[in-house]
């Protein structure tokens, strides 16, 4: 899915409209809004389009387009004790478990992708170890060779 396709879906996000995607560390990266009302949401690589539209929603709060009714609820029916409210203490823990839980999948996304760049590097600098030992063992030979030569030149002249 592109950008423009995922503005023009998602034109009820506020904010929507500035939308970036980055890739990092074998995640995408989402970023939108502006100021106090900035958004990100992460998802992998291989997301498929409906799970970068719910990252997207879950960022901000809302349901995806196929759970919000198309019709409003039959008047009459009311739930217990007045409109149902999500706002409140189990609302709130619940959303901080779910972004320190999105913040925690990050991390350790990163974490692995900084982790696996660290291994080639080391293993890069093994390769390079042995091709100056090596290099020290070819220059070491031909210090040898050159005595040898040198020796014989100088038996050559003595005799």
């Amino acid at each position: 899915m592109s950008i423009a396709d995922l503005k023009t879906r998602l034109a009820d996000v506020p904010g929507i409209s500035s939308l970036t995607m980055n890739i990092d560390g074998g995640r995408i990266l989402l970023r939108w809004g502006a100021g106090s009302l900035s958004y990100s949401a992460s998802v992998s690589n291989g997301a498929s389009d409906a799970e970068v539209e719910a990252a997207i929603r879950a960022a901000i709060k809302l349901p995806p387009v196929a759970l919000i009714p198309d019709k409003p609820a039959a008047a009459g029916i009311q739930p217990q004790g007045g409109a149902m409210s999500v706002t409140g203490a189990g609302a709130a823990g619940q959303s901080l478990r779910e972004l320190m839980e999105g913040h925690r999948r990050t991390l350790e996304d990163l974490t692995a992708a900084h982790m696996d760049k660290m291994r080639e590097g080391f293993a890069k600098q093994l390769q390079g170890v042995q091709a100056l030992g090596r290099l020290a063992d070819k220059v070491h030979a031909e210090g040898d060779e050159f005595l040898a030569l040198i020796g014989q030149y100088t038996n050559d002249l003595e005799g």
